[in-house]
């Protein structure tokens, strides 16, 4: 025999089961407007998809060197700005 189910519970699975289905196919449709997108603008331009990886990849190795440490001219000038902000609000 199976076991007691609330109706409460049946509906909010039932209605959890509908919320996934319903994303799943809105990702479907993105991902197929997307690709049309991506061919229309492909064959407009000199750019493919093989662009969009090699521009990622060298942004990608740009900000992991870019983000190890600030110049220390450009840190202390945030810091002399913030400290005159404070300033300014003290008085």
């Amino acid at each position: 025999m199976y076991p007691s189910i609330s109706y409460r519970a049946a509906d909010a699975a039932c209605s959890t089961g509908n919320f996934l289905l319903q994303n799943y196919k809105q990702a479907l449709d993105t991902l197929e407007n997307l690709r049309r997108e991506l061919h229309i603008f492909e064959t407009s331009t000199k750019f493919s998809a093989k662009d969009f990886l090699r521009w990622r990849e060298e942004e990608t190795a740009f900000l992991s060197v870019a983000k190890r440490k600030e110049p220390d001219v450009l840190a202390m000038k945030v810091s002399y700005v913030e400290a005159m902000e404070n300033l300014f609000d003290i008085q």
